[in-house]
C-alpha cells in the first residue's frame, strides 16, 4: 500500500514537472517605436517566426517612442522591472554597462554565437565597454554621406567626385553659393546630428574625440585642423547655422535651393520619392585619405535582471541572423551579409554605402555620453559662430575631462 501511494505521488510529481516544463517562457522585449502602431509588420512577422521555431518561448513586445524610450528604460531598471531584452541606442551603451544593468555577452559570443567578423567592426565596437561586450549590433547607419543636386553641380561645372576631398568640397561650396542658392548644408543646432557630422570630419582627418586613455582629444592638432576646416565652410551655408538642423537642410535641398546636404543613407528613400536628380558620395577627407564616417544605430542588450537568459540569448541570436536581420530593421542590418542583400534591394549605389559602413567609427562609449555630447555641441556652436578654434577646443576638452 505504501509503495502504491509512493508510486502515485512520484508519478504525480513527474507529471507536474513535465507540465511546468511545457509552460512557455515569456520574454519581455522592448524596442524603439518604428511606426505609429509600434513595430513594423516585417518585425512582427519575425517575432512570430521566432516563436514558431521556438514554441517553448513567448515574446511580449513593448514599443516606445524615441523621446521617452531611454527614461522608460532607466525607470524600469531602477524599479526592478527591466525587460529581458531591449534595443539600446549606441550612445546609451556606456551608461547601462557601467551601471551593471546589462550583461557582458563576451562568454556567449565566445561559444557558437555571433562573432565580430559577422558585423561592421565599428558597430561591434559601439558595444564594447572596458573590454566587455554589452550588446550585439542590430541596425546601423553612418553619418555622413554628401548628397548633391546633379543639376546644380552641372550648372557650376563641379565634378561630384571632387566633393570627396576637403579642398574639393570647399571649392564646390564657393562655386555653388550664388543668387539665393547655397552650396553646403551646414547645421549647428543642439542635436546629435550636429555632433555626428562634426565627428566625421574629425575622424576623417585622423582625429579623435577621446584618446586611448579616455582623455579628450578634440584639442589635438588633427581635430583642430578639421574643426578649422568646418569653420571655413560657413560662408557657403544658409544663414542661421546655430539654429539649423539636418531636417532644415533637407527641406532646402528638396526645394532646390541647397546643392549639398550631409545625411546618412537613411535619406535615400525620401530622395527616391522626390523629383530631384541626385547623387551622393561617401564623406569627405583630406586628399589621399579615406573618409571615416560616424556610426549610428542600435544594439540588442540582455538585461542583468532577466530570469530567462538562455532564452533571451537565443532570441538575440535569431534577430541578428543573416536570414532574419534584414527583415527586422528600420535602418541597415548590422549583420554584414544581411546588409549586402538589403542595400542591393533598397539603396542606390550599394557598394559605396557598404564601403563607408566598413570604414566608419563609433562615438565614444562613455557612461556620461550625453554630457560629453553637450560639450561637443557647445564646441560646434562656438566654431560656427566664429570663435577661435583652438581656444574653443581647449574649453571643450576641459569640460569633457572634468566628467571623469
Amino acid at each position: 500500500m505504501t509503495r502504491t501511494i509512493f508510486a502515485a505521488t512520484l508519478a504525480g510529481a513527474v507529471m507536474a514537472t513535465a507540465a511546468a516544463r511545457a509552460e512557455p517562457v515569456t520574454l519581455q522585449f522592448w524596442d524603439n517605436q518604428q511606426t505609429e502602431s509600434g513595430l513594423s509588420d516585417l518585425q512582427k512577422g519575425a517575432v512570430d517566426r521566432f516563436m514558431k521555431e521556438n514554441p517553448d518561448v513567448r515574446i511580449e513586445v513593448t514599443t516606445i517612442p524615441y523621446p521617452e524610450y531611454q527614461q522608460r528604460l532607466l525607470t524600469a531598471v531602477q524599479g526592478g522591472n527591466a525587460p529581458d531584452i531591449a534595443t539600446l541606442d549606441q550612445i546609451w551603451m556606456g551608461a547601462f554597462a557601467a551601471a551593471g544593468a546589462v550583461d557582458d555577452l563576451s562568454e556567449m559570443t565566445g561559444k557558437a554565437g555571433p562573432k565580430r567578423d559577422d558585423f561592421f567592426s565599428g558597430a561591434w565596437d559601439s558595444a564594447v565597454y572596458q573590454d566587455g561586450l554589452y550588446g550585439i549590433p542590430f541596425n546601423v547607419d553612418v553619418w555622413q554621406f554628401s548628397f548633391y543636386n546633379k543639376a546644380l553641380l552641372e550648372s557650376a561645372s563641379v565634378d561630384p567626385q571632387s566633393l570627396t576631398t576637403f579642398a574639393g568640397l570647399k571649392a564646390a561650396g564657393e562655386a555653388l553659393t550664388r543668387d539665393g542658392q547655397f552650396g553646403i548644408g551646414l547645421f549647428g543646432h543642439k542635436g546629435e546630428d550636429t555632433v555626428v557630422v562634426m565627428n566625421s570630419f574629425v575622424f576623417s582627418n585622423g582625429g579623435r574625440v577621446l584618446d586611448e586613455t579616455g582623455a579628450c582629444a578634440l584639442n589635438a592638432p588633427e581635430a583642430v585642423e578639421a574643426l578649422t576646416y568646418l569653420q571655413g565652410l560657413v560662408p557657403y551655408a544658409p544663414k542661421g547655422i546655430l539654429n539649423a538642423s539636418s531636417g532644415d537642410m533637407r527641406e532646402l535641398f528638396l526645394n532646390g535651393s541647397l546643392a549639398i546636404e550631409f545625411w546618412p543613407a537613411l535619406e535615400q528613400p525620401t530622395l527616391q520619392k522626390s523629383k530631384l536628380d541626385w547623387g551622393f558620395i561617401a564623406g569627405t577627407a583630406p586628399e589621399g585619405k579615406a573618409p571615416v564616417g560616424t556610426f549610428g544605430g542600435w544594439n540588442l542588450a540582455l538585461f542583468a535582471s532577466s530570469e530567462h537568459k538562455e532564452a533571451a540569448w537565443k532570441f538575440i541570436e535569431f534577430m541578428v541572423r543573416e536570414d532574419v536581420n534584414g527583415d527586422v530593421v528600420d535602418l541597415i542590418p548590422a549583420n554584414k551579409k544581411a546588409a549586402e542583400a538589403f542595400l542591393e534591394a533598397n539603396r542606390k549605389d550599394p557598394a559605396t554605402v557598404m564601403a563607408h559602413l566598413e570604414n566608419a567609427a563609433p562615438r565614444p562609449l562613455s557612461p556620461r555620453y550625453l554630457e560629453l555630447a553637450d560639450a561637443e555641441l557647445r564646441l560646434a556652436q562656438e566654431i560656427y559662430g566664429g570663435a577661435e578654434v583652438q581656444a574653443a577646443a581647449d574649453a571643450a576638452c576641459e569640460a569633457i575631462d572634468a566628467l571623469n
